[in-house]
């Protein structure tokens, strides 16, 4: 009898054994599909992010190159305003030279703004672009630092970019209603 019980025992010890490893398998796989849940999810926050950035929310064009205004925060923690635009040669053959001298935004109590960062990134410096290739758009910021006024909409932004003609006078780049989303 005792054999018996003892014999029943162990087979019961065995398979208790064998679910517990099956468990711990599992988990394991639990752990991994978390793991790639989260990954994915951080994925699809990347791409739905860029998909945002490139989307027009107003455009202009000026001496065959195509601005496009794609994005407008605000920071209410230190007042800075962060425009992300892209521009575009529209040409047919690269442009020598592409400045900006610096942005004006018109809030909708008619109060200015202005700054001088205008970042074009080609090669990664301010206000200056050189050698811009035909039809590719390239991605660019204007920084406005301390606005103390958190309006909704700027009633009107201004870059001021140089004719190829003319390098001594900027000429006024227009957009207007823009939504401002402030963090």
């Amino acid at each position: 009898m005792k054999i018996k019980i003892t014999l029943l025992m162990l087979a019961l010890a065995q398979y208790y054994c064998a679910q517990l490893s099956d468990c711990g398998e599992a988990i394991a796989k639990i752990d991994n599909h978390q793991l790639e849940i989260k990954e994915l999810s951080r994925q699809v926050n990347y791409y739905k992010n860029l998909l945002n950035l490139s989307k027009a929310v107003r455009s202009s064009a000026f001496e065959d190159v195509q601005y496009t205004i794609n994005q407008v925060t605000g920071s209410k923690k230190d007042g800075t305003i962060l425009v992300r635009f892209t521009y575009r040669n529209l040409n047919d053959h690269p442009r020598k030279i592409l400045q900006c001298e610096k942005a004006v935004i018109v809030d909708t109590q008619g109060n200015q703004h202005q700054t001088n960062q205008v970042y074009l990134s080609p090669n990664g410096g301010r206000i200056l672009a050189n050698d811009v290739l035909a039809k590719i758009p390239y991605q660019g910021a204007m920084v406005f630092k301390k606005s103390t006024a958190y309006f909704p909409v700027i009633k009107a932004l201004l870059v001021y970019a140089y004719p190829l003609d003319n390098l001594t006078s900027p000429k006024p780049v227009v957009f207007e209603n823009i939504p401002v989303i402030w963090e």
